[in-house]
C-alpha cells in the first residue's frame, strides 16, 4: 500500500485545488465506498491529506525533510510555554517554507 498522498491520488505534488479534487472526485465514481470501501478511505484519506495548500505544504515538508520537521516541533514547543499556546499562521508557514528550502537544497 502507498502512503504518499500524491501516488495515491495520481497527481503532481505542484497540482492545484480544483485538480487534486477533480481527480478525487473521479476515483469515488470509479471505486464508490460501497463497492470497494478499502480502495474508497484510503483515497479519501489522501485527499484529506493534501486538499488545502497547508496541507500539501506539511506533506511535502514531512517527506521531504526531518530535521525541518524537528525544528518546527522544538519551536512549537518553545513558543507554547506553559500556556500551549499554538504558534502563529505567519510563523508555521514561515518554518515549513524553510524546511522545503532546506530539502531543495
Amino acid at each position: 500500500m502507498t502512503t504518499d498522498p500524491f501516488t495515491v491520488l495520481g497527481v503532481d505534488e505542484n497540482a492545484g485545488d480544483e485538480a487534486i479534487k477533480q481527480r478525487y472526485l473521479a476515483l469515488v465514481r470509479a471505486y464508490p465506498p460501497d463497492r470497494e470501501p478499502d480502495r474508497f478511505q484510503e483515497y479519501r484519506r489522501a485527499y484529506e491529506s493534501v486538499r488545502g495548500e497547508r496541507e500539501r505544504l506539511q506533506v511535502k515538508l514531512l517527506r521531504a525533510s526531518t530535521g525541518a520537521l524537528s525544528r518546527l516541533k522544538l519551536h512549537c514547543l518553545r513558543s507554547a510555554g506553559t500556556e500551549r499556546r499554538r504558534p502563529s499562521e505567519a510563523t508555521m508557514a514561515a518554518l515549513i517554507l524553510d524546511g522545503l528550502y532546506q530539502a531543495d537544497r
